[in-house]
C-alpha cells in the first residue's frame, strides 16, 4: 500500500540510523536557529496542561512542538518521539546529558494493552547505558 496519502507522516522513508542523525540535528545541530529550538523545546505538562520548565518525578512528561520531554527513574531525563502508521512505528530517544541517542523501528501497531515499545526502548537504554555507550 502506498503511504503517499500520509505525506510526511508516513511517506518518509528512513532508517533508525538516519532518525538518530535527524534527532541529534534537531536538538543540538544547526538544523534550527536558537529561537526555533527554544520554541520546539518549550513544553507543557501532560499532567496539568500548564507550561513547565523541566520534567520531574512528580510531573514526568512535557509536550513541546511535536516532541516529548520525559523523566523515568530508570532512564533519567530524555526527549523522544514515536511515529506510526499502518503497522509501522519508529521511536527515538535523545539524552541531553550525554548527547546519546538511539532509535528503533518495528513493524507492529498493537492496541494500548499490548504496546511494548516503551519496554523495548527502556531495555535498549539499559543495554547501552550498562555498556557505557550512553
Amino acid at each position: 500500500m502506498t503511504m503517499s496519502w500520509a505525506q510526511g507522516a508516513g511517506g518518509i522513508v528512513s532508517t533508525p540510523e538516519n532518525v538518530t542523525r535527524w534527532s541529534r540535528a534537531l536538538y543540538v545541530g544547526e538544523l534550527l536557529k536558537p529561537q526555533q529550538r527554544r520554541e520546539l523545546m518549550r513544553t507543557v505538562s501532560q499532567k496539568t496542561g500548564a507550561p513547565i520548565d523541566d520534567v520531574t518525578a512528580d510531573d514526568p512528561r512535557g509536550f513541546g512542538l511535536g516532541v516529548v520531554h520525559a523523566f523515568l527513574p530508570s532512564m533519567g531525563k530524555f526527549w523522544f518521539y514515536e511515529g506510526e502508521t499502518l503497522g509501522y512505528r519508529v521511536a527515538y530517544a535523545w539524552f541531553p546529558d550525554s548527547d546519546g541517542v538511539f532509535a528503533a523501528g518495528i513493524n507492529s501497531q498493537p492496541d494500548a494493552k499490548e504496546d511494548q515499545i516503551g519496554k523495548l526502548m527502556e531495555a535498549v537504554y539499559n543495554s547501552l547505558h550498562g555498556a557505557g555507550k550512553l
